[in-house]
């Protein structure tokens, strides 16, 4: 595989889990009853911000080599 096919997967996969944290980042947080998994919920919806910053720098990060 050549350098730029290599590139090119890791850009498409890092799209691929942006998209999906964006797909998300507006679910509201579902009462189970179980506050374990509400605070499941919770924990992804603080995290998936800046988690999906991070794999917009490390994109461009990329696109720079």
């Amino acid at each position: 595989m050549q350098q730029n096919d290599i590139r090119q997967t890791i850009l498409s996969e890092l799209d691929s889990r942006i998209d999906r944290l964006k797909e998300h980042s507006d679910d509201r947080i579902i009462p189970t009853g179980n506050r374990y998994d509400e605070l499941n919920q919770s924990l992804a919806k603080i995290i998936g911000v800046p988690l999906m910053q991070e794999l917009e720098s490390i994109k461009d990060f990329v696109n720079s080599l």
